[in-house]
């Protein structure tokens, strides 16, 4: 599958944040030699290098979103749901989320920085969306099953899941992928007894 345009400029992106490049400092001919391009190709799409940033890391988070997706879809179980979500959260954190992070750096922390906020606003709303559809449906799951005790509320369970979520990425860079494993299985079972 051969990439778009500005795939291949966020692609670049990513290809010097694996690479351990100072993105602060990496000029957009840097980014447009790493994605096989003319500097003036990326002026087309993009004002400025933080506009470039931010726009890769709103389609990364498209991507993971896309992943999350589909390993959810291969599951039919709340048990399989809760592994799979926790298991691609591992994976996003041990695999890409230090390139992720170099690049969210380089923008002073603030993703949207230089880009127009509307587009940025409506990325964020609609990732958010499929966050929230993506958990409804682990929820309903659990309450097919009579994992939920019907007395948790939408937004209680809602708040534990994240709250895993969040715990299974949280010192990500200071564990190995064993101890991320085992803190995964722990949220698990710590998501199971707060839901019944």
């Amino acid at each position: 599958m051969s990439l778009t345009t500005k795939e291949r400029i966020f692609q670049g992106v990513l290809d010097l944040a694996r690479q351990g490049k100072n993105l602060y400092t990496v000029k957009v001919q840097d980014i447009a030699t790493a994605a096989g391009l003319g500097k003036g190709t990326l002026y087309e799409y993009f004002a400025s290098k933080e506009a470039i940033l931010a726009n890769t890391i709103l389609w990364s988070l498209d991507r993971e979103l896309a992943g999350l997706e589909d390993r959810l879809a291969g599951q039919r179980d709340f048990d399989g749901m809760l592994e799979a979500m926790q298991q691609y959260a591992v994976e996003v954190l041990t695999q890409r989320g230090s390139s992720y992070r170099m690049i969210v750096g380089a923008l002073g922390g603030v993703p949207g920085r230089e880009c127009p906020p509307q587009q940025v606003e409506a990325a964020l709303e609609s990732q958010k969306q499929r966050v929230m559809d993506l958990a409804r449906r682990i929820i309903d799951t659990g309450r097919r099953e009579g994992r939920i005790d019907p007395a948790c509320t939408d937004d209680y369970c809602i708040y534990v899941l994240r709250t895993a979520l969040v715990s299974s990425c949280a010192g990500g860079g200071l564990s190995s992928c064993q101890t991320l494993r085992q803190n995964a299985e722990h949220l698990r079972t710590m998501v199971r007894k707060a839901l019944a």
